[in-house]
């Protein structure tokens, strides 16, 4: 497995670009993959707004957004992409210690 390092797209058009391949096809932005509400904040992904909120080097910035180290572009990915579909996991209890680590 590759290191990895945050990933931010270097202009307008390249984080277009990575919206249509990812978030528009995500099952966790309902406004952007089409089968939600614009007008409904619960629709859209906290990811995207995180990203144009932070700094790349701010820990509030999204870990989700990644490429991997020592390449450019690096493949980007999100890795919270879930496919159209497919069913959105509950979030880790963070409460809980697993049971098998």
């Amino acid at each position: 497995m590759s290191a990895t390092v945050p990933y931010r797209p270097s202009n307008g058009t390249e984080g277009e670009c990575f919206m249509d391949d990812w978030c528009r096809n995500c099952a966790r932005d309902r406004a952007l993959n089409g089968e939600g509400d614009w007008d409904d904040e619960d629709d859209w992904c906290p990811i995207i707004a995180k990203t144009f909120v932070y700094d790349v080097s701010e820990k509030e910035y999204p870990v989700e957004w990644i490429r991997d180290a020592g390449q450019w572009p690096g493949n980007p990915r999100c890795t919270a992409f879930i496919p159209v579909g497919e069913p959105i996991p509950p979030p880790p209890d963070e409460y809980t210690l697993p049971l098998f680590p």
